[in-house]
């Protein structure tokens, strides 16, 4: 039993918040990464751990281990694969392109790179309405045919969360994590 760490695309704030916690690893430099020096402000880094309360993080059964091998198996990179910081909850896209530096250097803020995500929202700050049933729809797919091979705790915000990063890094990855498991 899998569950994904909600949000997927950390704010400023919770960025902050979580380096001034020691809890936010930036792993080329291997120290406490601030906004937005993690992969996780940008969208394309995820966090995982078990689905059982008081056991999030056990790995006493290689939990962890398994779980990379199958992320690395659809072209992920795995925090455990690291020599320093380990940080084996941790899945990110694979290539330079995606590195947290090189994505600055291009659009500057996390912000500015979300907005050449396909789920551009309105001048006004709402989401296309059209555009937002089809996320949704889509996410609910995705969603129902996750839960086939994974518990999934709260269907109702997985789906809202999935739809709200429509089209993204992290709305494909979840696809072909489907098509996989349906192969």
């Amino acid at each position: 039993m899998i569950c994904l760490n909600v949000p997927i695309a950390r704010t400023g704030d919770m960025q902050y918040m979580l380096a001034e916690l020691g809890l936010s690893i930036d792993s080329t430099a291997n120290s406490n990464a601030k906004y937005p020096q993690s992969q996780h402000c940008w969208g394309t880094a995820f966090d995982f751990c078990r689905n059982v309360k008081g056991r999030e993080f056990d790995d006493s059964d290689g939990f962890f281990g398994k779980v990379g091998k199958v992320g690395k198996s659809l072209g992920l990179e795995w925090g455990g694969d690291w020599k320093k910081p380990v940080d084996k909850p941790h899945f990110q896209l694979k290539g330079t392109e995606y590195n947290w530096r090189n994505l600055q250097a291009k659009h500057g803020t996390p912000e500015k790179y979300k907005a050449t995500w396909t789920n551009i929202k309105t001048e006004e700050g709402k989401m296309d309405e059209k555009r937002n049933e089809t996320a949704i729809a889509e996410a609910k797919t995705i969603i129902g045919k996750l839960g086939k091979a994974i518990e999934i705790s709260d269907v109702n915000t997985a789906v809202l969360q999935l739809a709200d990063n429509y089209n993204n890094s992290v709305w494909w990855i979840l696809k072909k994590v489907v098509d996989k498991l349906e192969r």
